[in-house]
């Protein structure tokens, strides 16, 4: 959804949104951060929401939503004029049934004079104007013309509208003429602004920069960090870093508030938060966008993030410090003019500078004096490696698969020289095939050479795309970016371009520097396609090299460069807080994990070993139920000091019994359970899950996200990547109180989403826990559990960053035992029928599955042997489902 709310938009609602009424109608409107205006205009008639209490809304629910916002308030107001226009007996309306607006503008004087000869002696100039006059090409003054208005305005003429009430209505606010010799006057209004839109709000505040509160005493293993960003949309690698840095901050002890510069994406701030989780970074602070509550905010310190957030920091006075995050040379961004001047006149403000460089660091101490620190830009190893998933690209053998950063409309990534280095390699005839990403559309669809663009990708799509190619290109026209080490660090050799910032970051031999020169891009890049060994051999290097660096050290640099300046200042270290910090968070910072056992020595251990690897404030405190386990699972689990362990017999196994018995053996606030082969994915994954259950205070439960195990079949990942990334289409939050209407689906389907839990890798709160334990079910324990939780009135949470691997790549048997305990328990629990039962149904769903799926294998690189093999687990999946769905029937057949 587009969300950038236009100046006609903003007017067209303001003329019929009362907005008293509007936020009256439901509590969740009711809050600080949102815009009564931009929600409407956005959201609310989206929903079949009315602006105002005399709004047709029956009449606007007709309206197709293509037909746009207009139309749907359209339709509502003009319904509604319509159905009271009632004339008296003696042929007269009161005004009161056309809107006063209207009224006002009609003319009584100018239209008896003009067309008295066809009013009769008790007719009203205005009721008849409106019923029959303006069909005639009656003008209702002197300063509209009816016929020009319909001949010049097709979509009037086609609607039958009544143009004078449509002009003063809407098509005043959007720019109409009102005749032929109107030149457009602009309408005053104090309230409105001339300045470019990413501008404006910087006229609204103080002229005169901030004071800095007393620096006092400060915790400086736990400060107060409030952060303004601009608004941000998918695919930005710049708030990547930020947010990579306020997560790790928060992992360090720290808290954050995020402050949102403007809403250009977003609507509310809960919506801002679920994006940053979705598509950056996990983090637990605190969004809001920034309002005179800014200024009246109290806390250790507050961080611009780009050059219009720096004047927005410089006004602040409740902070002990104010710093500037710079992550480029901004004003080279600009051509000279009025975002380069302000640009530039933002490292004159009295900020302390944090840079993403040395290079970076250099220029804002010598060139603009100002107090500078730097840091250097790193990569995810839980994400970045050379082992790991690849993928089938389209290219034959001996063809060299080069992938190129192509965000083209972000003039610093000079992709202009790529291309053109490109099209030479082209016209060379040399086998490469080009591999975009970073940008959905590009402005062109041929090329002289193979290509794919691959649009924006997620962290884990892109390191499966290096690990896949043989070369990297990545420009960086100031200071350098990011994107080279994440591709060193899976085994890639770089070409970057040649300047300042890449010449004083990389040494030599770790990236290959070239250009401006097209011609010189295309020689270089050419060495590498003829030449393996060359390939090889710089990769080893620059991946030897990338080694050294990783977020946590980066956000480490930052905090200790905070601390510094704060400490330059006169802060000095509260003691007292930094004790009572630290015995609180010995109790709340621990996490019980409940894993229930059973000859599982092989498939535990690496369970085991990633949790002892997490990493963070937040420790597990390991607890297994194992049901006498004869491969010596109970007797390691045994010898393990950090681990508590039950034994029961075998027996006794029961999925939610066994589950609320290793619940009953902890005592913290949150319990975490897994299975034994459900791997967390990435040493953060308990932070992960314990940041959301903070962040969500009132969520009873949660589950995360797993992804295969690299060794099953890629149709296994890719029908478990799909499973979970439908989530993403939802708030992360979910209750009954959300209506499944809002995505299209039926009850019935919304009630599938809202009940889906998986204890593979989920977390609840005890305090629920104790109340509503996990029901004594022989299967789907989870998902009944989170359908009386949800009925109960509680939320439940999706992580999408709390990632276990997990899977399974069934084979025929297994797959039709799984389907039909699946089917009978959807249907005793839930009564959804999830596939068809008659014979001929079954045998239709079959062939359709099998031909859809043989299709996307073979395009993913499957043999014929594995197609075959597919086809049999479907054939078993719809024989399991069919047979699942009669037993359970017949099973309450004969229970009744």
């Amino acid at each position: 959804m587009d969300l950038t709310l236009s100046q006609d938009e903003v007017n067209l609602v303001t003329k019929v949104l009362d907005i008293e009424w509007y936020l009256g109608r439901e509590v969740a409107l009711q809050k600080d951060d949102i815009d009564p205006v931009a929600h409407f205009a956005l959201i609310g008639w989206r929903e079949g929401r009315s602006p105002c209490s005399d709004f047709d809304l029956a009449a606007a629910l007709e309206v197709d939503e293509s037909a746009g916002l207009e139309a749907y308030i359209a339709a509502g107001t003009m319904a509604g004029v319509a159905a009271s226009k009632v004339i008296t007996t003696s042929g007269k309306a009161p005004h009161n049934v056309y809107d006063k607006r209207v009224v006002g503008q009609f003319d009584s004087d100018f239209y008896v004079a003009s067309y008295g000869n066809d009013l009769g002696r008790e007719q009203d100039p205005l009721t008849y104007f409106m019923t029959a006059g303006w069909k005639k090409g009656h003008n209702p003054s002197p300063d509209f013309d009816t016929n020009f208005y319909i001949e010049t305005y097709s979509d009037i003429k086609k609607a039958g509208l009544n143009p004078f009430e449509h002009y003063v209505l809407f098509g005043k606010a959007e720019g109409r003429a009102a005749r032929p010799d109107q030149a457009k006057r602009m309408k005053r209004n104090l309230m409105a602004s001339s300045a470019p839109k990413h501008l404006a709000h910087l006229m609204t505040l103080p002229r005169e920069q901030g004071v800095r509160a007393a620096p006092g005493a400060i915790d400086f293993e736990a400060m107060d960090i409030h952060w303004i960003v601009p608004d941000f949309a998918r695919g930005g690698g710049g708030h990547m870093t930020i947010f990579r840095t306020i997560r790790h901050l928060e992992m360090m002890g720290h808290t954050c508030t995020i402050w949102i510069e403007r809403r250009d994406f977003h609507v509310s701030a809960d919506e801002a938060y679920d994006d940053i989780v979705k598509h950056f970074q996990c983090v637990g602070a605190k969004v809001r966008f920034v309002s005179p509550a800014l200024y009246h905010a109290t806390g250790d310190i507050v961080v611009a993030t780009g050059w219009t957030t720096a004047y927005v920091a410089a006004a602040c006075s409740g902070f002990k410090e104010r710093f500037y995050f710079v992550q480029d040379h901004e004003p080279s961004f600009y051509a000279m003019g009025t975002d380069a001047l302000l640009a530039r006149g933002s490292y004159d403000l009295d900020l302390a500078c944090v840079c993403a460089s040395p290079w970076l660091q250099k220029i804002l101490s010598e060139r603009y004096g100002r107090w500078s620190r730097g840091f250097h830009l790193a990569y995810d190893s839980d994400v970045y490696s050379r082992d790991g998933k690849t993928t089938r690209l389209g290219a034959e053998d001996g063809t060299i698969r080069v992938c190129l950063y192509a965000r083209d409309h972000t003039p610093r990534r000079a992709i202009g020289l790529a291309l053109m280095a490109l099209d030479e390699m082209g016209r060379r005839g040399l086998p490469i095939e080009v591999h975009f990403f970073g940008q959905d559309d590009l402005p062109f669809d041929e090329v002289p050479y193979d290509a794919v663009n691959h649009g924006i990708l997620s962290s884990e799509e892109l390191a499966i795309l290096y690990r896949s190619c043989d070369l990297g290109i990545c420009f960086s026209a100031t200071n350098y970016s990011l994107i080279p080490q994440e591709m060193m660090a899976c085994g890639l050799p770089v070409v970057e371009l040649e300047g300042d910032s890449t010449q004083a970051i990389f040494p030599e031999g770790v990236v290959t520097l070239a250009g401006p020169n097209p011609f010189d891009i295309a020689d270089k890049v050419e060495a590498f396609v003829l030449d393996r060994a060359k390939r090889e051999d710089q990769a080893q290097r620059a991946f030897d090299w990338v080694g050294q660096f990783d977020w946590r050290s980066s956000a480490e640099h930052v905090a200790a460069a905070f601390k510094e300046r704060l400490k330059e200042l006169g802060a000095t270290e509260d003691t007292a807080a930094a004790q009572i910090r630290r015995a609180t968070r010995q109790v709340e910072d621990v996490v019980d994990v409940v894993i229930p056992t059973w000859n599982g020595m092989h498939e535990l251990k690496p369970v085991i070993e990633a949790l002892r690897n997490q990493t963070g404030r937040v420790r597990p405190n390991i607890i297994c139920v194992d049901s006498s386990s004869s491969d010596g699972t109970a007797e390691w689990l045994a010898e393990q000091s950090d681990i508590t362990l039950k034994v029961i017999p075998q027996a006794e196994f029961q999925h939610g019994r066994t589950r609320n018995l290793g619940a009953s053996l902890g005592a913290s606030s949150l319990i975490c359970f897994l299975t034994q082969d459900a791997i967390p994915a990435h040493s953060g994954w308990l932070h992960d899950i314990w940041t959301m259950m903070t962040h969500f205070p009132d969520a009873a439960g949660l589950y995360g996200r797993h992804i295969a195990y690299p060794q099953h079949s890629v149709l296994t990942h890719h029908e478990l990547d799909a499973h979970f990334a439908q989530f993403l289409n939802y708030p992360l939050k979910t209750s009954k109180k959300l209506s499944g209407r809002v995505w299209g689906h039926d009850e019935e389907r919304w009630q599938q989403i809202l009940h889906f839990y998986s204890d593979n890798n989920s977390c609840m709160r005890r305090s629920v826990w104790e109340t509503l334990p996990y029901p004594e079910v022989d299967y789907g324990e989870d998902q009944v559990w989170a359908h009386e939780m949800i009925e109960a009135g509680y939320a439940k949470v999706y992580a999408p960053t709390a990632t276990v691997i997990h899977s399974h790549d069934y084979g025929p048997e297994e797959t039709y035992k799984r389907c039909k305990t699946e089917a009978d328990f959807f249907l005793t629990h839930f009564g959804y029928v999830i596939a068809p039962t008659s014979a001929s149904a079954v045998e239709s769903a079959i062939e359709r599955e099998q031909m859809n799926k043989a299709k996307w294998l073979s395009a993913n690189g499957a043999d014929d042997a594995e197609i075959a093999a597919y086809k049999r687990v479907v054939a078993e999946k719809y024989r399991g489902y069919a047979d699942g769905i009669q037993a359970a029937r017949a099973r309450k057949k004969a229970d009744t």
